[in-house]
């Protein structure tokens, strides 16, 4: 672990690949195995990004969360490594396929002058947050707009109300649903998630092919209970 590193926890805070197939569709409900499949390489490019940055990696799903909702499980996260003593935090997810092993170093490095950083996603959330042990508070963490376009305007609010020095990270996209995904594929189409998305449509299209060919339209909806996959 490089210097820079030290007292430095990163907290993967996700979902398992069942979990999130049961609360993102990328491929519609009927194709849960496709679903599973693309949210498992999601969550093998974030522990490779992970193990990349130099700090002590806690990777905390549904198995280690504990509370009643989101901003208390969170916010318990948070809690529980400050307690272990740990004196900055990084916290990052599984749905942002364009933040680097660099731009995750620049958070790291910077948080070690500041009190808080800020990676904004472009639905008004965050991909990355960064807080040392001084900025947390406990209440008024908890307290944020998670899971909303608000949560942003909620953590300038934040910054301003307990006067933090911060820094803000460049504006990311995040996958949210099957049209995020869709729309990054086609803005970004020789990336290795984009070509694995491609694939996986295809592997669809075949499957369906396959029902049309062989099995009577009557009893077509009996089979997996199959959608047109997203086109690319």
């Amino acid at each position: 672990m490089n210097f820079s590193s030290k007292n430095t926890a990163l907290l993967v805070f996700s979902f398992s690949a069942e979990l999130e197939t049961n609360r993102k569709y990328i491929f519609g409900k009927g194709h849960k195995k496709e679903n599973i499949t693309f949210f498992k390489f999601l969550l093998a490019q974030t522990k490779k990004l992970a193990a990349q940055s130099g700090a002590d990696v806690f990777w905390v799903d549904e198995h280690q969360q504990t509370g009643v909702d989101f901003s208390m499980r969170f916010t318990n996260a948070f809690q529980k490594l400050f307690d272990a003593g740990y004196e900055n935090v990084v916290s990052i997810g599984n749905d942002c396929p364009d933040l680097s092993s660099e731009l995750l170093q620049e958070a790291i490095e910077k948080l070690r002058q500041r009190n808080m950083i800020l990676g904004p996603s472009k639905d008004g959330g965050v991909y990355l947050l960064g807080m040392n042990s001084s900025a947390f508070d406990r209440e008024k963490f908890q307290n944020l707009p998670w899971q909303t376009p608000s949560l942003q305007m909620g953590l300038r609010k934040y910054v301003d109300l307990q006067n933090l020095d911060f820094n803000l990270l460049e504006e990311l996209n995040d996958l949210d649903s099957g049209k995020d995904v869709r729309q990054y594929s086609i803005c970004n189409p020789l990336t290795l998630l984009s070509l694995f998305f491609k694939a996986i449509v295809s592997s669809i299209k075949s499957k369906i092919r396959i029902l049309n060919d062989f099995i009577p339209a009557s009893h077509r909806s009996s089979y997996f209970g199959l959608r047109a996959p997203p086109k690319v």
